[in-house]
């Protein structure tokens, strides 16, 4: 028997049992999904990087895929859980804002295609056969027995209610406008230490004319135009170019960028790009 992918987003990390355990929950409920982990080392706690990572990969992920995303700092508090229906994709998680950026842009594309389903704790029992033990691990507990469901199955509308407004970040940097130049600032730190923005090539086009006519500063330093491959950087000297997902963000030939910027939080990295 058939059922749906399921893809697992968490801050468990690779050195614990977490990730393990809710792999372990999936397979033993749903059997005949395929079992997806698409990143587990998020920043603990870091919401934020869990909407921004969420929104990048999503449109590469199964077009059925059921996606648990457990970044959740607020468990066992009186925090909702949600099922969110983003065309034939379904996400389960706490009603934190993980799927902030992704609701933004989908919501703006297609808001016909969106739903919210608030989790009752009594309806996920009665449908999963699972007791939540302690209030600490819902993902293993609650979001991941859900899950399993869904993707044999069952209905959204067995597991809640209908609701229409859910939680969003707030303060996310943003991306900015004025006259011809953009204004930024650093979302997300890869383990290669780049800095990614959400400035996407499509926007420095637009307020720019073209990719080769942009001077660009990041955090008070020029780093000049937009280079087309990491290569092609200096050696010791900050980059910046358009990544494999269509945005800016700052490098190092063969070094980390996060580190010559002082290994900060990448929200206090700000982006300038200036039409020559």
């Amino acid at each position: 028997m058939s059922a749906r992918p399921l893809v697992l987003l968490t801050d468990f990390g690779s050195t614990d049992f977490y990730a393990g355990v809710m792999r372990a929950v999936l397979t033993s409920a749903s059997p005949a999904s395929r079992v997806i982990d698409l990143h587990h080392d998020l920043p603990a706690h870091n919401i934020d990087a869990a909407s921004f990572v969420l929104a990048r990969t999503f449109e590469y992920l199964p077009r059925d895929a059921v996606v648990v995303v457990v970044v959740d700092p607020g468990v066992g508090t009186e925090r909702r859980g949600l099922i969110i229906t983003v065309g034939e994709r379904t996400l389960i998680g706490p009603d934190n804002g993980f799927a902030s950026d992704l609701l933004l842009e989908t919501g703006a594309t297609a808001p016909e295609a969106v739903s919210f389903i608030a989790i009752d704790a009594t309806a996920a029992r009665r449908e999963t056969g699972v007791q939540a033990v302690g209030s600490t691990f819902h993902g293993r507990d609650i979001f991941a027995p859900v899950a399993a469901a869904l993707a044999k199955g069952a209905g959204v509308d067995r597991f809640g209610a209908s609701v229409e407004g859910i939680t969003m970040l707030r303060d996310v940097p943003g991306v900015s406008i004025d006259g011809d130049v953009i204004h930024g600032r650093g979302r997300y730190v890869d383990r290669f230490g780049n800095v990614i923005t959400s400035i996407s090539a499509s926007l420095v086009r637009r307020v720019c004319k073209d990719l080769e006519s942009v001077d660009v500063t990041v955090a008070g330093h020029p780093v000049g135009a937009l280079g087309g491959t990491y290569a092609g950087g200096k050696r010791g000297e900050l980059m910046a170019l358009i990544n494999s997902w269509g945005l800016v963000e700052a490098a190092h030939n063969g070094g980390r960028a996060i580190d010559m910027l002082g290994n900060v939080a990448p929200g206090s990295i700000g982006f300038e790009l200036r039409r020559r």
